[in-house]
């Protein structure tokens, strides 16, 4: 059963809907929510005390992402991989990230470093917190910031938008204390052959840094268990 809402995420300012997306995310990352779990809107507006139309925008919010599945029969449910899947996403990922690095001229201009820099700095402070909701946004906010360096929109959104995809997955690492520990070491090399204008580190890196997540999910979910299914709910049935 999901928890409680965390209380730095039900801020008063925060959009209710954003408060929700978020709350979910972290049941992901702490293991609360697994893959193909079943998200009944009844049990979820009870859960995070919010309303139906809020449940159900972000529920559509998460479709969009492709973090949410809707199987036929089966109604929204968070999505899993099986290994054909999660070899074709991370074959895309690297070669999305690749491509960015191709494309940057290194070293970048002084703000945009520094841009770097301080999104390196949000990260490590998040995970020194334990804060898992802002490890995992700051952790996007670092690879947009890297990735954007590609100065090409396009490829920058499609990376932004692989990092949604692959969150069932990534989530894994979030909590997991020696993937974020090297999650974090992996940061700092990046950031300094950016600043070194070592852009065969960079891409070797850019590949190597979605490995530890992938191998944490493959562990858990694909190789004791492939081919089965867990089929679970969120919330008493």
């Amino acid at each position: 059963m999901p928890s409680p809402m965390p209380a730095s995420i039900a801020e008063p300012l925060r959009h209710p809907v954003e408060a929700v997306i978020a709350a979910i995310e972290t049941d992901v990352i702490r293991g609360r929510i697994l893959p193909r779990t079943r998200l009944i809107e009844d049990h979820l507006m009870e859960d995070y005390g919010a309303k139906r139309h809020v449940v159900r925008a972000a529920l559509a919010e998460l479709e969009r992402l492709g973090v949410v599945i809707k199987p036929r029969h089966r109604g929204a449910e968070i999505r899993r991989f099986d290994a054909d899947q999660l070899e074709q996403l991370y074959a895309t990922r690297a070669v999305l990230h690749r491509a960015a690095v191709a494309m940057m001229r290194l070293p970048p201009d002084p703000n945009a470093l520094a841009a770097l820099e301080l999104a390196l700095l949000a990260h490590e402070q998040a995970s020194a917190k334990g804060d898992l909701i802002a490890i995992h946004r700051s952790n996007m906010a670092f690879h947009r910031q890297l990735y954007g360096l590609c100065e090409n929109q396009y490829l920058a959104e499609s990376i932004r938008l692989h990092d949604w995809l692959s969150f069932p997955v990534r989530a894994y690492g979030v909590a997991d204390p020696h993937a974020l520990r090297q999650a974090c070491e992996e940061h700092a090399r990046m950031v300094e052959a950016v600043r070194q204008a070592d852009s065969a580190s960079l891409d070797m890196l850019s590949v190597e840094h979605m490995g530890k997540a992938r191998r944490i999910y493959e562990a858990k979910f694909l190789l004791p268990l492939e081919g089965s299914r867990a089929p679970t709910t969120v919330g008493n049935p």
